[in-house]
């Protein structure tokens, strides 16, 4: 027979029994077996999840300086300072002193104030431009290529990487000696940040801003995470090039309760070692879990690589792992005492629930099993759901029993799980919040706009009643001018609110913390304007532009008085800075903006005035061009400006030369209508020169016959004394002659007469000549004058004056040769004056002579007549008319030796009226010449 069927055979009773023992052991043995199984899985998945969750703390502790080094540098890379460095490293010249010790102190300020070592400005070249330590100005300077990346992908970059200890003590950062006992093989896990400089105008990369923290022999990291996770294990790992696994930073809390306590430098195990060479295999960062053994406790250790590139792009950071292996590891280490704690006493438990269930399976069957069963079912599935990602999810306690206290542990648990992850949540919230917010006030470089974009993102980052901005003229008035309110509040502006009291100094990075402002030591004036605002909590921070004081952000809890935290305040404080930086840059770019805006206005007018002065010089030249072929009529047009200057200086130019021509025309003119004129009283001077000459010659001649006549009468006289019959016969022949002799010696007066009146008018003609002499010296004196004044003048109008001052240089070699002409001229007329005088004074002389020669010949011809009446007389008379026939014989040889020197005279005035006809021929020739030359300028 069967059991089955042996069982079927049995009482109900038995059938209740055994059906309530199988049940009950069915019922004990699965509770204590299987569900403390399931439940130690389901605790130690919890725990794994717990352990990756928690890592992820460290993570964000790992990342915090990095981000912090990133904002403070990348407001550095908008430095005006460091881009006037990086620009003139980029353009190959020298910084100077000034310059130089303010970028250092830059730099400076940067390690000091983050506690990094390094703090570098590179240059395109990947060469140093300056940096905060030991000077390496020169020196190339590219570690794991972030400085060429981070021009080429022209975005920040965030990186993880290995350095060296020679290239650290290069460095010589302040904290180099207590750094060296940390390095591994000469090796430590560094944190970079590499940040583009870029050129104000042009937007191009001219440098890049590193900076550098050493992570080995800090443990700032894995304390922050020890103290957010409550204790255990946190440790970070760097890898070797040669793939070794070395401790960077670690600390073990264990059972203290003492975070100072905590041990320093553990160590993984060997299957720790495993764990890691997992991780840093992973090509995606993914987390891996593992239980490991540390000293007396056991671990659920978490670990997962360290991205070696953080690329911040536009839809935000991207981490990257790159094609090499990792160089950092995180581990998070979170213990299971409670766990086995746990475990441990619900088998326990169950155990004795077993022996008293046996001894009571009847009664307590059914209460077992709902005591017991349910509760842990329950319980299962809530870990499950909470495992899958419910942080609601939570265990009913049914009793207070080892199940019940199983629940509310796990719900503690999960309580302090949920607890941190809101604040890690939180805080991570906050920290994308306040980069949201310095983004979105750096969107824009507009005042308003940034203000409102501040109070806005402020109050939604912050879950707020109401941001107010105020801004202090120059007197520190405060004068609200942005403000965000919720819809269930008063806006601040609409009660015209623009008080603020200020407790404490204002500095860079303070904030004034009011959380009950009744408790607060405002004046009763200034809280009674709160309190009509609804305001309960109150939070202000000081805004600085330039280190001046710019104005105040405030912000009000009107829904219920508030305790701010300090991550709040420090979130509030930030967003200030960050307001200040973009104020700075928007105010910045409004003086580059107005700088080009007035660049531009004057390059194009410097460009219209050129063209205008381009186009005035063009018409200059249209109207001067017919003064470079002697057109002197021309005239410019006058205009404003220098162009206008140099036509209405041109017109005066050619209005003088325009004279000068006009004046050297009319004297050349007037010297050849002078020397016209004198040339022909020069010529009939000659001529009657030459027509003088001749007479004289002829009254010589006659002179001449008269001498020879005379002595024939005085031989005849002698002979009448010897034949006195003849005198009848020699008287009417001598009366005869004597009439004759009267005769010619009339017309011998009447010719000394004419030729004194000749040799007069011969003077008076050289007087003219000389008058004329004179005013062709003065003419040329004149003209040569005029050719000094046309070449000044040339002289002065430059280049386009050369043709004038060739013609003015030989107008005045004309007027100098005129000049020379007259000279010569003027010689020969003196000559002629001087001899026409002393012919003046030889004729005046022969008159005399005549006259007196007249009287005698009238006397002989008185005497010859009485000879003729008184013949009787002859012989007594013969000697007194041959004595008086000896002295006219004489006189007649003296009126003869006059004539001589007359003809002489007249000769030599006949050659010189020759020689002053030819002077005055080549005077006419040069005159003519001149007038040639300067009938080439128009001048009317």
């Amino acid at each position: 027979m069967s059991i089955l069927q042996r069982f079927y055979n049995l009482s109900i009773g038995r059938k209740q029994l055994v059906a309530l023992v199988a049940s009950e052991l069915v019922s004990v043995i699965g509770i204590g077996v299987v569900g403390t199984s399931i439940i130690s899985s389901s605790l130690r998945n919890q725990l794994s999840e717990q352990a990756k969750s928690e890592i992820t703390v460290t993570d964000t502790n790992y990342n915090i300086k990095i981000n912090q080094m990133g904002f403070g540098f990348r407001g550095q890379s908008d430095n005006a300072a460091i881009i006037n460095a990086a620009s003139i490293h980029e353009s190959g010249r020298g910084i100077t002193g000034g310059l130089r010790t303010q970028v250092k102190q830059i730099l400076r300020n940067e390690i000091k104030a983050r506690e990094i070592e390094y703090a570098t400005l590179v240059g395109r070249d990947l060469r140093i431009v300056l940096n905060a330590n030991s000077e390496r100005s020169g020196e190339k300077f590219n570690p794991d290529n972030l400085v060429s990346d981070a021009i080429k992908t022209g975005q920040q970059i965030k990186a993880t990487g290995l350095v060296s200890l020679s290239e650290l003590t290069k460095e010589a950062p302040p904290s180099l000696k207590a750094l060296k006992e940390s390095f591994n093989q000469g090796k430590a896990l560094i944190r970079y940040t590499a940040t583009p400089v870029k050129d104000r105008a042009t937007r191009a990369i001219i440098g890049v801003l590193i900076s550098g923290d050493v992570v080995n022999g800090k443990d700032d990291i894995v304390k922050k995470t020890l103290e957010a996770t409550g204790g255990g294990y946190s440790a970070i790992y760097q890898i070797l090039p040669t793939g070794e696994f070395v401790l960077a930073s670690s600390l073990n809390q264990g059972e203290s309760e003492n975070i100072n306590r905590a041990a320093t430098n553990l160590k993984l195990s060997s299957k720790g070692e495993s764990l890691l060479i997992k991780a840093a295999q992973n090509p995606e960062g993914e987390t891996f879990t593992d239980r490991i053994k540390l000293g007396n406790q056991t671990y659920t250790i978490a670990a997962t690589a360290i991205p070696n590139r953080i690329i911040q792009g536009v839809n935000g950071p991207q981490k990257s792992f790159g094609v090499e292996s990792p160089v950092g590891i995180l581990v998070r280490g979170t213990p299971e005492n409670a766990l086995n704690q746990a475990i441990g006493r619900t088998v326990i438990i169950q155990l004795l629930t077993v022996l008293f269930a046996l001894t009571l399976i009847a009664i307590w069957a059914l209460i077992l099993r709902r005591s017991i069963v349910t509760p842990i079912k329950n319980l299962q599935q809530t870990a499950k759901n909470y495992a899958n990602g419910d942080r609601t999810s939570r265990a009913e306690v049914f009793a207070t029993d080892e199940v019940g206290e199983l629940a509310v542990n796990f719900n503690r648990m999960a309580d302090k799980i949920t607890r941190q992850v809101i604040r890690q949540e939180k805080e991570t919230k906050l920290a994308l919040q306040l980069n949201n917010v310095a983004a979105n006030i750096r969107e824009t470089l507009n005042v308003d706009q940034i203000l409102k974009a501040t109070v806005s993102n402020t109050r939604e980052a912050l879950q707020l009643d109401r941001v107010i901005f105020y801004h202090c003229d120059n007197y520190n008035i405060p004068q609200l001018i942005a403000e965000s309110v919720s819809y269930e509040w008063e806006a601040a502006s609409e009660s015209q609110f623009t008080q603020i009291q200020i407790t404490a100094e204002a500095k860079v990075g303070s904030v004034q913390v009011v959380e009950n402002i009744e408790a607060s030591d405002f004046s009763p004036e200034y809280l009674q304007q709160l309190q009509k605002l609804d305001v309960k909590s109150h939070l202000l921070a000081p805004v600085f532009v330039n280190k001046q004081l710019y104005g105040w952000l405030a912000a009000h809890q009107c829904s219920t008085y508030r305790q701010w935290e300090e991550i709040e305040i420090n979130l509030f404080s930030q967003v200030a800075i960050q307001v200040g930086y973009a104020l700075e840059q928007a105010q910045l770019l409004q003086q580059i903006e107005q700088g080009m805006k007035n660049a531009e206005i004057t390059s194009e007018e410097e460009r219209k005035e050129k063209e205008a002065l381009q186009m005035q010089l063009l018409e200059l030249l249209d109207n001067i061009e017919g003064a470079a072929s002697g057109d002197l009529t021309v005239r410019a047009d006058v205009s404003d400006g220098e162009i206008g200057t140099v036509a209405d200086f041109f017109n005066s130019i050619v209005e003088s030369l325009r004279s000068i021509v006009t004046k050297v025309k009319t004297s050349a003119s007037q010297v050849n209508t002078a020397i016209g004129s004198n040339e022909n009283a020069i010529r009939e001077l000659a001529e009657e020169a030459l027509t003088q000459a001749t007479e004289i010659s002829h009254t010589l001649d006659a002179v001449d016959t008269m001498s020879q006549s005379m002595q024939q009468i005085a031989i005849s006289a002698q002979e009448a004394a010897l034949v006195a019959g003849s005198a009848k016969t020699t008287a009417t022949e001598s009366s005869k002659a004597m009439d004759l002799t009267v005769q010619n010696i009339l017309r011998l007066r009447t010719t000394v007469a004419e030729t004194a009146k000749k040799v007069k008018r011969l003077g008076e003609s050289t007087q003219e000549i000389n008058r004329a002499v004179a005013l062709i010296n003065q003419i040329s004196m004149q003209t040569n004058l005029l050719a000094i004044n046309a070449g000044i003048e040339a002289s002065r109008a430059g280049g386009e004056g050369q043709g004038f001052a060739v013609v003015a240089e030989e107008v005045g070699e004309l007027a100098a040769k005129s000049a020379n002409a007259t000279k010569e001229i003027e010689k020969i007329v003196e000559n002629i004056q001087r001899e026409t005088s002393e012919l003046a004074q030889a004729m005046e002389l022969g008159t005399a002579q005549v006259v007196e020669g007249t009287k005698i010949v009238e006397g002989a011809k008185y005497s010859l007549t009485q000879i003729l009446t008184v013949s009787q007389q002859i012989d007594s008379l013969v000697q007194s008319i041959s004595g008086a026939t000896t002295s006219q014989a004489q006189t007649s040889q003296n009126v003869s030796e006059l004539m001589k020197q007359i003809a002489g005279v007249s000769e030599r005035t006949s050659t010189s009226s020759r020689q002053v006809s030819k002077s005055l021929q080549e005077t006419v020739e040069i005159s003519q010449e001149l007038q040639e030359i300067v009938e080439t300028f128009k001048v009317s």
